[in-house]
């Protein structure tokens, strides 16, 4: 090549969306060019009732490494660490569970941490990437997470700590509605970095809305 000419930067290809209503989508998001895999599923009534009795306070961000072996038994230590009896959360414990095992299913052996959140306030303000390999998100009541497609995202200003409006380059976010559940790829995923879904926690404080928000990482 001639010295005269400049070699361009390599741009990184954009990262694909797979939404659907069936669960399966989730195992897709080991795909080398997905970001997003989202299940947009019906809202179980039994479960819907039960997360409607938590208060602000009850789940201030708690979390533990667990496992398949020891999910049901993690979930419930953290539930009477809150002085919560797990018994009257049966239908919210048994979807959990499920969650968790199609977590675990993509993960490949990693370690897995749970966390469990009852918040009424903005959390992450900023649209940011995890820098997880995988994270599950799926929003029991209230808002559900914020989120860019790649032709939003101005990837320079959000890498550069830019405030929103820099970083979103027209339109409005997407956004999870309660139990939809998403797995979103990190830049720590082999072969990601640079590309993680761009998201953030939905702005609630003060409106007067509890969120229950779901998440297992690895």
């Amino acid at each position: 090549m001639p010295s005269c000419l400049l070699r361009l930067p390599v741009v990184p290809e954009p990262r694909r969306h797979l939404i659907s209503e069936q669960p399966r989508v989730l195992h897709r998001i080991s795909e080398p060019d997905v970001n997003l895999s989202l299940w947009q599923r019906t809202p179980l009534a039994s479960v819907a009732h039960e997360v409607a009795s938590l208060r602000v306070t009850d789940l201030p961000d708690i979390r533990c490494r667990t496992s398949s072996a020891t999910f049901d038994e993690d979930i419930g230590a953290l539930l009477n660490g809150q002085s919560l009896d797990p018994q009257t959360y049966s239908a919210w414990l048994a979807d959990l569970r499920r969650l968790a095992d199609l977590f675990f299913a993509v993960c490949a052996g990693r370690d897995v941490t749970a966390r469990l959140e009852t918040t009424d306030d903005d959390g992450c303000r900023r649209f940011h990437v995890d820098r997880t390999h995988l994270r599950l998100l799926c929003t029991y009541r209230g808002r559900g997470t914020e989120w860019l497609t790649n032709e939003q995202v101005d990837r320079n200003a959000q890498g550069s700590g830019a405030p929103n409006k820099r970083i979103v380059r027209f339109g409005q976010p997407s956004r999870f509605k309660p139990f939809w559940v998403g797995i979103l790829k990190g830049d720590a995923y082999p072969g990601n970095a640079g590309r993680g879904l761009v998201h953030r926690s939905p702005p609630i404080a003060g409106s007067g809305q509890t969120r229950v928000l779901f998440c297992l990482d690895c």
